[in-house]
């Protein structure tokens, strides 16, 4: 597991106020005050970490195994509409999974194609540059540059 004394604090924050990390960064409730973190979406398979129902934060939460062979594209829709909604909102969210290398990264590589009109490659880097430890595997990598091209269409092509 990645704690934060082998992970620099500044290695979270993939862009404002959008912080990708690992279940460490879950454990430290110092650290996510500190960064003012109100939402946080849960990329893990389950069974969940329990919760309790006045911890202050809201979830949303992502069942599904770090695979090449996990289907990804199912959940992006969803996962990136909460984000766009909790950031609009002046929310600051964290993305996390268990080590915020391959999951929570691919979600937060989505968003920002979506919502940053941003391609795979800039978003990988955007993204590797913020925490140097994430490696999406080649599945969720191939599921997101399918996203990519998803997202490049235009509406009226899209919708029929």
């Amino acid at each position: 597991m990645i704690t934060f004394d082998s992970v620099s604090r500044d290695e979270m924050e993939a862009m404002c106020a959008l912080y990708v990390g690992s279940m460490a960064a879950v454990h430290d409730v110092e650290l996510l005050r500190e960064h003012d973190i109100t939402h946080l979406v849960q990329v893990l398979e389950v069974p969940w970490i329990p919760q309790a129902d006045d911890d202050g934060f809201t979830y949303h939460r992502i069942d599904i195994e770090d695979r090449s062979s996990a289907a990804l594209q199912p959940h992006l829709e969803a996962a990136c509409n909460y984000i766009r909604a909790s950031l609009a909102r002046g929310d600051n969210v964290l993305v996390h999974c268990q080590q915020g290398v391959s999951r929570s990264a691919s979600i937060v590589i989505a968003y920002l194609i979506r919502d940053r009109s941003m391609t795979y490659d800039d978003a990988f880097d955007l993204v590797k540059q913020r925490r140097q430890c994430i490696k999406p595997n080649s599945g969720f990598v191939k599921a997101l540059r399918e996203w990519e091209t998803a997202c490049k269409l235009p509406r009226r092509a899209a919708s029929r």
